[in-house]
């Protein structure tokens, strides 16, 4: 079925509005368009059909390909089809300029094979000019627009489609009072998608963003502390780690410090950001001061990613100053949090630290706050520390080894009883759990013993890869620990049993190294864009992958030219061409009128399966049932030995001419 005049630059429009690329829309919308008023068409080959998708499909493998390696992050799928309606540019042109109004659809597959299939590929065709406008209005949904222009250009689109097929048997009025009821009631439906897609959307981010380690939220932080089932953990890797003295490791990164509980969640309370200042050389961000001639001095390169250039920094306890880190803006707020904003997403930076020294902001009365539904239990395991007369080392030594041979690490989440928190079952009845549960319960312990603690996340870099020659840090790798303040600085005390690395290895696929192997690969290549971003040269890269294109611009270009065929020549030029045409046989003038009308036989089709396909898909007036007979002298006359008679012969000359001038009649 054809779609109704204009259609197509209408969806186009719809979708340059939406997503802003009106540069594209415009001249695609044009080129679409103006098979209405060509009158020529072009032959494609079913081969040329499938080298022309073939295209399609290298340009989206490619782009995808550069958008993952250039940006990890989930919002890539949305860039990605916002990108469709050109993507597919190349096949939907090749449809509306060629003779026939549909394509095969074996012709999009690499696993049929036309020459193999034969004849019966062309009872599937598709007309892809719906298909091509429901991928503009897929396209254009994918747009962050934060109105209602979409609803209502879609309903302005819909109604443009539904007016061209709309009965004649009610008057016009009648059906508008309908379609704007219709739109009415669907657009408090599409408030309703719309509160539900965000809910989606929030998921699938936060989803996407624990596997690929992106930034988390430094005002407050929900556990797994209460939820049941097992603890699901990703192998994936998430960043690296570089150091050059192999004795700083292993260490804990943190990312973001929380210094209020309560039903799960960690609040940083009152968290202040503040801009820091980068250093005249424009390389080094100083958070703060340190001892030069200090020997604890250490420093780590880390290669990480960002969330559309925004994220917050895994850093080392008492990191002074950052090198190298190619972000426009930086804060930082009083518990250590460092968040930056720049305009690349694949970051590598170096961190001087001081693991002897903190510079995060001395304690305040919150960090000794207790919750009061976990004082019970709090005070339960504080009953049974003997930690009278104890300095603050002896204590946490204590608690230490209290915890180590009572409790054990489990990423299995059991049911908490009715009548207590889930924090308080860990202590006083399961006895199991993961990192956040010791974290969550030393912090809540030492504040109950009088000692400022607080709540820290971040990541375990323990892994040394032999591949890489580096340390990597995987999404399981992820981890929770207590800030404790003593000695007027605020020191790591993880109390996590040490047996919770081994445990989590054990649950490994063996198949894992292929997705090391693949995240490396993508790591090499970010990084030698990396370099050529920095170094100029990619101003160069086009014209090294110019030759590339010009090699796929001619693999896709059919191997014959192309035949151009005008449509709306006149049948009465048939009669003057026979007397030229150097056929033995009458019936190719048959071949060679409907072929002048567009209706060509393909390069592979035999004339029986021609006029059999014919016969589905033109009118009687075409008189394709008549043929049949003629096309049977016409075999006896080509293939026969013994050829036919001239009375046959001289039927076959008179039916051909008889038929001709009945075509020419009827057109």
């Amino acid at each position: 079925m054809k779609t109704p005049p204009l259609l197509i630059a209408a969806a186009l429009m719809f979708w340059g509005w939406q997503t802003g690329l009106w540069t594209f829309a415009i001249p695609i919308a044009i080129i679409l368009e103006s098979p209405r008023f060509v009158q020529s068409r072009w032959d494609f080959s079913p081969d040329d059909i499938k080298r022309i998708a073939n295209l399609c499909l290298v340009i989206l493998v490619s782009l995808t390909v550069y958008l993952l390696v250039s940006s990890r992050s989930f919002y890539i799928v949305y860039t990605l089809l916002q990108w469709l309606p050109i993507i597919s540019l190349p096949l939907i042109a090749a449809q509306v300029y060629a003779v026939n109004e549909s394509i095969s659809l074996t012709t999009l597959f690499f696993t049929f094979n036309d020459q193999e299939t034969g004849q019966q590929s062309h009872q599937f065709q598709i007309n892809l000019t719906y298909p091509y406008i429901a991928v503009c209005i897929l396209a254009a949904s994918n747009a962050n627009t934060e109105n209602i222009s979409f609803y209502i250009g879609l309903f302005l689109l819909t109604a443009f489609v539904l007016w061209n097929f709309r009965s004649r048997r009610f008057s016009p009025a009648i059906w508008l009072c309908l379609f704007l009821t219709a739109g009415s009631m669907g657009f408090v439906g599409q408030m309703g998608l719309h509160q539900l897609h965000l809910q989606v959307e929030n998921q699938l981010v936060e989803w996407f963003s624990d596997i690929i380690g992106q930034e988390i939220n430094a005002i407050n932080k929900q556990t797994s502390i209460g939820e049941i089932g097992v603890l699901k953990q990703s192998n994936e890797i998430v960043f690296r780690v570089n150091s050059e003295t192999k004795g700083n490791l292993p260490i804990l990164l943190k990312e973001a410090t929380y210094n209020k509980y309560q039903s799960g969640f960690w609040v940083a309370v009152n968290s202040q950001f503040k801009l820091v200042k980068q250093e005249d050389n424009n390389t080094t961000w100083r958070l703060g001061n340190h001892l030069e001639n200090s020997s604890q001095l250490s420093q780590l390169t880390i290669y990480g990613t960002l969330n559309n250039g925004r994220g917050i920094l895994r850093l080392a306890n008492g990191t002074f100053a950052i090198n190298d880190l190619p972000v426009n803006e930086m804060q930082k707020n009083q518990y250590g949090t460092v968040r930056v904003s720049g305009k690349v997403n694949d970051i590598g930076y170096k961190i001087n630290f001081n693991q002897q020294s903190s510079l995060d902001s001395p304690p305040t009365i919150d960090d000794l706050q207790i919750p009061p539904s976990e004082i019970p239990a709090i005070t339960s395991i504080v009953r049974q520390l003997d930690t009278k007369g104890k300095t603050i080392p002896e204590i946490l030594q204590t608690l230490d080894a209290f915890l180590l041979n009572n409790y054990r690490y489990s990423l299995q989440l059991t049911d908490k009883k009715s009548n207590i928190t889930p924090l308080s079952t860990f202590l006083l009845d399961t006895r199991s759990g993961h990192c956040e549960y010791f974290a969550s319960a030393t912090t809540l312990i030492l504040r109950a013993l009088g000692i400022p603690a607080r709540y820290t996340v971040g990541y375990s870099v323990h892994e040394f890869s032999k591949l890489e020659q580096q340390y990597i840090v995987r999404s399981r790798h992820a981890h929770a620990w207590t800030m404790v303040y003593f000695n007027d600085k605020w020191q790591a005390f993880d109390t996590t049993p040490p047996d919770w690395t081994s445990i989590e290895n054990s649950q490994v696929s063996q198949l894992s190294i292929i997705s090391d192997l693949w995240s490396f690969l993508s790591f090499q290549i970010s990084g030698f864009f990396k370099y050529l971003r920095s170094s100029g040269l990619i101003n160069y890269l086009w014209w090294l992958l110019l030759p590339i294109f010009l090699i796929m611009l001619k693999k896709s270009v059919p191997n014959k030219a192309v035949k151009r065929i005008f449509q709306k020549q006149k049948i009465s030029s048939i009669s003057q061409k026979s007397e030229i045409i150097n056929h033995d046989s009458e019936f190719y003038l048959i071949e060679q009128a409907l072929n002048d009308l567009g209706f060509m036989r393909y390069h592979s089709e035999s004339l029986k399966n021609w006029l059999a396909r014919l016969k589905k898909e033109l009118p009687a007036s075409y008189m394709i049932d008549d043929l049949s007979s003629l096309m049977e002298i016409h075999y006896r006359y080509r293939f026969d030995p013994q050829g036919i008679p001239d009375t046959e012969r001289e039927k076959l000359k008179s039916a051909v001419q008889l038929w001709l001038e009945k075509l020419k009649t009827s057109n």
